[in-house]
């Protein structure tokens, strides 16, 4: 799992990506929850980016 690690950092990015564009045009609460998902991604990605392989 931890050769696709990457996947969660991207997706991490994008959905910062969509936190600032939703901020940019003032919707508040996609904005707050978008950033949430991030958080969650950004945690997923250390986790199995720390995990050794077999």
């Amino acid at each position: 799992m931890r050769r696709t690690a990457w996947i969660w950092a991207v997706g991490s990015a994008a959905w910062t990506f969509d936190a600032i564009v939703n901020l940019y045009y003032r919707n508040r609460p996609h904005a707050e929850l978008s950033f949430m998902i991030a958080v969650m991604f950004a945690i997923a990605w250390a986790f199995y980016s720390r995990q050794q392989t077999r």
